[in-house]
């Protein structure tokens, strides 16, 4: 056999292989794909059985609450069921999702304790009554301490873009929500062209008012991996927040990984689109860093000089994200770096394999 027909050989056999894992995955996708659709039937029964029960478990002042399901699409075009409970000729409306307690059923949870947590969610709505009535809905000045800035997947959720203000990032969307926690009740909402229209407002002034409210806040937490980690599991006190470390502190670049998101742990990936969060970084890692969108909630913030180039983090990514994160909660399967001119994230082309990202 002469070199010429040892190279062929090899370059046969090494496209074969590539072949084989690119059936395996979309093995993978379709399996998980199919998965999804069996869990959203699953959530439905789950909510019909709930609607059939709750008023069992509801006081005599909460009886005349009417129940009914609602469908909503969720984050990277998820399905959520909920049960809205109304009071009979009232504006107040609250929406429980069901995924949860589904989730909590199949992990052995008993009726009674799941039935008892979905009451209280809904008692607990109504008898707080919540920052964001019908009233305040209406104007956009009392709206607008509310505000926050999130991001989701373009790609991933073009259905639900095409009703909402959003302004691009890379392969990422910058979308608007009104958000107020207050004695453990938290109320969240989209924001979407029909309180534009309501308010009276353009795109501009929308996200003008919400980046303001974003660059002000002191909501976003950066801690050591591992740490981070040991407090979770072991019940360790938690680690410091390096964002408030004096300015003269320098990181080690051997450390493998930091995580930076927001106090509340919601969503808080958003925190790279603050400069004021992302130029602490800087100091923090001088020698330079790559954003790992680990979730919506949470990016891995990871020193250059390791040992994994971008190629290597853009493959991690790719495979978490095909394994280990609900579909919902993804938000990219590609690394970025911080650019400090511009004030914003960038893809790292090294990194993209369009070929393998997942399809939503």
């Amino acid at each position: 056999m002469t070199k010429i027909e040892k190279i062929i050989r090899i370059e046969i056999a090494v496209r074969d292989q590539k072949k084989k894992m690119m059936r395996l995955k979309r093995y993978q996708k379709s399996v998980k794909r199919k998965s999804n659709r069996r869990l959203e039937e699953m959530v439905r029964l789950f909510s019909e059985f709930v609607i059939e029960q709750v008023k069992d478990y509801l006081p005599v002042k909460y009886q005349g609450i009417e129940c009914k399901i609602v469908e909503h699409l969720g984050n990277n075009g998820v399905n959520r069921t909920g049960i809205e409970f109304r009071k009979p000729g009232g504006d107040m409306r609250h929406t429980i999702y069901m995924n949860s307690y589904y989730e909590k059923m199949k992990e052995g949870k008993s009726k009674e304790a799941i039935m008892g947590e979905i009451t209280e969610m809904m008692k607990s709505g109504y008898d707080m009554g919540g920052e964001l009535k019908e009233p305040v809905l209406k104007d956009f000045q009392q709206v607008k301490p509310f505000l926050k800035v999130f991001l989701v997947n373009t790609k991933a959720n073009r259905r639900k873009l095409f009703h909402m203000p959003y302004m691009e990032m890379e392969d990422l969307s910058m979308v608007c929500r009104v958000h107020a926690s207050s004695s453990g009740w938290t109320e969240d909402m989209e924001v979407t062209d029909g309180y534009l229209e309501r308010w009276g407002i353009s795109k501009e002034a929308l996200f003008g008012a919400a980046l303001k409210n974003m660059w002000e806040s002191r909501d976003y937490v950066m801690q050591e991996g591992d740490s981070k980690v040991d407090a979770c599991l072991s019940g360790f006190p938690e680690p410091e927040n390096l964002l408030d470390t004096p300015d003269s502190l320098v990181l080690s670049q051997r450390e493998p990984i930091y995580v930076l998101t927001n106090k509340e742990e919601n969503r808080g990936a958003s925190a790279v689109l603050c400069p004021r969060v992302m130029e602490k970084v800087c100091m923090l890692l001088p020698e330079g860093f790559y954003i790992l969108p680990s979730s919506i909630h949470e990016v891995m913030i990871v020193p250059k000089g390791e040992e994994k180039g971008p190629k290597e983090l853009g493959k991690l990514v790719r495979d978490i994200n095909l394994i280990a994160v609900q579909r919902e909660e993804i938000l990219s399967d590609r690394i970025y770096e911080y650019d400090r001119k511009t004030k914003r994230i960038r893809q790292v082309p090294e990194s993209v394999r369009k070929m393998e990202e997942m399809e939503r």
